[in-house]
């Protein structure tokens, strides 16, 4: 059979130097991808050419993010010497008048920006910069605060969805930031942040493949709802797969780091009611591909890897958006390389899979498990079996060297001998 093509491959371009690690940006209509170090080219998805470039920079772009003010498209970039805000439809018409696009400054000289992040209903701008984040107003020169918690650089920071006076960062010193200090057990440094707001709940991820997912209540005492590994999830889901398909090779497998370099959620797009019932799944963007993860049951539901005809085979940071039309789109950048490529998420292929995994297995199913051992005698399901008996005789023994009577009592698991 051959081999399913999960990705379609929009564009791709050649920078002058590596950007493997620098956060891209990308929407459901345009992308924005660095171009000669100092400048900026916007690419629409459906319409590629000619792209909009932004120049005006004096340092080399580290982060961009698109997001919404007054319900207009901006982009978010940052370098060491300015933090801009550029309204993309202005400056489309400023082209078109023949008048270099300009944007608006928000921050200055704030050092190496490597993360940007953008809370559209309070218009506040989060630039991560060394151990410290900023907080901008999006809208005017303005630094609101500056966030000193972190030993370490910070990798990544987001607003709450529901609540836009919250915001969390995750730093290489493995811990993270809301209202106290939080140390996750890991020797990898954190990247990826995201909240699902449909279970008020948060994810962070860390360079070594590990989850952790916490419950966000409206004390903000979180608490640890569940940690998981990607990698023993990817061998749980090849097992049940060689399980269900006879026909798929034993093949040997080398056991590899999996980076979790972004988190996201969309509505998986299937004609499977069974499917469909799975509510709070998020994809998780790794260097050799994509991961779909039911939160509610811990379970690992489909693998797109980074196989076939693609210009990018390992990636080096992802940036996702929900297409025009219900499909996905991503923006990849190279591990290793100076590609950076625009993926569409094959819908065709994506059905094929959402079928074999309904065939597989469907969430209407009673799903039976038997156990390996009996309960303990200290488990809670014995208390309704329990049965209140008459106390055990003593037992009496014989020793069999001096033919003398010995008594033994067994009392809170000791041994008492009585002779």
């Amino acid at each position: 059979m051959a081999a399913v093509q999960y990705f379609i491959e929009r564009f791709s371009v050649t920078c002058n130097k590596p950007v493997s690690h620098l956060q891209l940006a990308c929407c459901p209509s345009h992308c924005a991808v660095p171009w000669q170090d100092k400048s900026i080219r916007i690419y629409e998805n459906n319409n590629l050419e000619p792209p909009l470039e932004l120049t005006g920079r004096h340092g080399e772009v580290s982060a961009m993010v698109f997001g919404t003010l007054r319900d207009r498209l901006v982009l978010c970039s940052a370098s060491e010497d300015y933090v801009i805000v550029w309204d993309i439809d202005r400056c489309y018409r400023q082209i078109k008048e023949g008048v270099i696009a300009s944007g608006r400054v928000v921050g200055t000289l704030l050092g190496k920006v490597e993360h940007l992040s953008l809370c559209p209903l309070s218009a506040k701008l989060a630039a991560c910069s060394g151990s410290r984040v900023f907080l901008l107003n999006a809208e005017r020169e303005d630094v609101l605060g500056v966030l000193k918690a972190h030993l370490g650089p910070v990798t990544a920071s987001e607003f709450c969805q529901w609540d836009v006076n919250l915001l969390i960062s995750i730093s290489e010193d493995r811990t993270f930031k809301m209202l106290k200090l939080f140390f996750l057990s890991t020797a990898y440094p954190l990247l990826s942040l995201f909240f699902v707001e449909q279970n008020s709940q948060f994810i962070i991820g860390s360079g070594d493949g590990q989850l952790w997912c916490y419950t966000l209540p409206v004390d903000h005492k979180c608490r640890l709802v569940t940690k998981l590994d990607l990698s023993k999830l990817e061998q749980k889901h090849e097992r049940n797969l060689r399980k269900t398909n006879t026909s798929a090779s034993m093949r040997g497998t080398v056991e590899t780091a999996k980076p979790v370099l972004k988190i996201w959620a969309q509505k998986l797009q299937s004609s499977n009611a069974s499917l469909q019932q799975r509510g709070s799944c998020v994809w998780i963007g790794s260097s050799d591909g994509l991961y779909l993860l039911d939160l509610d049951t811990s379970e690992l539901l489909m693998i797109l890897p980074l196989k076939g005809d693609l210009s990018i085979s390992l990636a080096g940071s992802w940036a996702v958006s929900n297409g025009l039309v219900g499909n996905m789109c991503c923006l990849v950048t190279s591990l290793f390389g100076t590609s950076v490529a625009l993926f569409e998420v094959n819908s065709a292929g994506l059905d094929e899979l959402c079928f074999r995994m309904a065939m597989g297995f469907s969430v209407d199913e009673q799903l039976s498990v038997v156990p390996s051992s009996p309960l303990m005698t200290i488990s809670p399901l014995n208390a309704e079996l329990a049965k209140h008996g008459r106390k055990p005789q003593r037992k009496i023994g014989w020793s069999l060297q001096n033919h003398t009577r010995t008594h033994f009592v067994a009392k809170k698991k000791k041994l008492f001998w009585i002779n």
